[in-house]
């Protein structure tokens, strides 16, 4: 659960009857409620917490569509007055559709839509990106917690009361058939707005200084972009001052990606660093301490009847805390929970898992991290598979979980013009029998303000050239 969730107002009064084992399928409203939520607000945001009543359904790709009706004003004379019972006095301004309705029927779309209703019902398509709506988690799940920029009544013309300025609002989930047909709703909730902030917050901090006892940890997905604008990569790169980088979408050799790092990357006394660097099929290592290929590499399966290479690299790096076995992967993307692509992606970890439990006596480093994009958008087995047993003493590898710098949500990844919501794609997991996390973060530049970004040598502009965002973790060794 977010953490911003946790004291949410009334939350029992709302979730009390729990949820329908058998959510009813019909022609008719459903008689009783089959989804559950409940909602608050602060001065920038509002909150929701819901249930749509089959964690079998993966929610931005699924075969029904999920909605959120939202009074934002209180007022139902403002908005679309459903005729049903269970939505009496709720004016719907607002509506947020999972997997959205396809208008002529059939299988829903993909991803998150938003739309602004008028009084008749009908639909206006609004821009996602002035939303600053995400949720948690990506991958198919019994509850979700989501957040919306208060902001956004504003921008997208919808009352300026309630959830524009202060007062209360009103909403429900609902679940519809790909015929539009309500086949699930969640029982009303009311949210209490305090008065909005001037503006969006933005964070005069910088990125934290590293502990001279850690090591710090870097994964990012580069887009394959970063032989084509090494500047902006490594500008962020030297910002956030990593010992070891672990990189997917990675397009070359070992040499092209030192030459890179070291031509880019000066030293702090104006020396150049030596980066080194190992790498596997679009994927890298790359460390300012000496470095080898080590553990399991060349990793291949058989899949569909083909042999299918593995998208992985490990390394072994000599950090001053000791020895560390680092592995980076680019898990299969795309596909729904039971879907070919989540299949594989749990295929792709357990051959990973398989491998590292085979590692050799010279490459058995107490230090391990594994990680980078792991795609989660059907199921969460492939991250559980990836690290079971495998920390030095025969448990599980502890994730990390990296808070977004200047925010208090966890994603890493944005790209409004793909349809999905911001999410968590990118994931940490590291040895806590051998070692703990100082600190832990995911750089977003659009949550620092532009004096934190000039503190740090970065222009609002190109502080983020790929659609991923880097994932940090400083490792501190637990005295033994």
């Amino acid at each position: 659960m977010h953490k911003a969730l946790i004291p949410l107002v009334g939350l029992a009064a709302f979730v009390t009857w729990g949820c329908a084992s058998s959510p009813p399928r019909a022609n008719r409203m459903p008689a009783s409620a089959s989804t559950s939520a409940a909602a608050r607000a602060d001065e920038q945001f509002v909150y929701f917490h819901f249930n749509p009543g089959d964690d079998k359904k993966t929610i931005q790709d699924s075969d029904e569509t999920v909605a959120l009706l939202l009074d934002s004003d209180g007022n139902p004379a403002t908005g679309y007055q459903r005729p049903e019972k269970p939505f009496a006095g709720i004016g719907a301004d607002l509506e947020v559709q999972f997997s959205p309705q396809n208008p002529k029927g059939g299988a829903p779309g993909h991803g998150v839509a938003f739309f602004r209703l008028d009084k008749s019902g009908a639909r206006s398509e609004l821009k996602r990106e002035d939303s600053d709506f995400m949720f948690a988690p990506t991958y198919a799940s019994q509850w979700y917690d989501a957040r919306m920029s208060r902001f956004f009544s504003s921008a997208s013309g919808l009352p300026t009361a309630g959830m524009g300025s202060r007062g209360k609002g009103r909403g429900a989930f609902v679940i519809y058939d790909q015929r539009g047909r309500i086949v699930g709703y969640s029982d009303p909730f009311e949210i209490e707005f305090p008065s909005i902030a001037g503006g969006p917050k933005l964070s005069n901090d910088g990125i934290p200084a590293k502990s001279p006892s850690a090591i710090r940890v870097m994964a990012w997905n580069v887009w394959g972009k970063l032989q084509d604008s090494p500047e902006k990569f490594c500008a962020v790169i030297r910002a956030i001052n990593p010992d070891v980088i672990m990189l997917s979408e990675w397009k070359g050799d070992a040499s092209a990606l030192e030459q890179t790092l070291n031509k880019h990357m000066p030293g702090e006394i104006g020396a150049m660093v030596a980066w080194n660097a190992a790498v596997g099929p679009d994927v890298a290592v790359a460390s300012k301490f000496p470095l080898r290929l080590a553990g399991p590499n060349n990793l291949e399966m058989h899949w569909n009847g083909e042999r299918r290479t593995i998208r992985f690299v490990s390394a072994a790096v000599q950090t001053p805390i000791g020895p560390a076995l680092i592995g980076a992967m680019h898990l299969k993307c795309c596909g729904a929970i039971g879907s070919n692509e989540d299949a594989l992606r749990v295929a792709e970890a357990d051959v990973i898992n398989q491998a590292m439990k085979q590692i050799s006596r010279a490459d058995a480093a107490d230090i391990r991290v594994l990680g980078g994009d792991l795609n989660l958008v059907g199921s969460r087995v492939p991250l559980d598979v990836l690290r079971l047993d495998i920390d030095a003493d025969g448990s599980d590898l502890a994730i990390a979980d990296a808070i977004v710098l200047g925010d208090d949500w966890l994603y890493t990844w944005r790209d409004w013009n793909s349809g999905f919501s911001p999410g968590r794609l990118d994931w940490l997991t590291y040895s806590d029998a051998s070692a703990q996390a100082a600190r832990q973060f995911v750089f977003d530049p659009a949550r620092l303000s532009d004096s934190a970004l000039a503190k740090i040598g970065l222009k609002r502009a190109d502080a983020q050239p790929s659609d991923h965002l880097p994932v940090v973790i400083d490792l501190v060794p637990i005295a033994k």
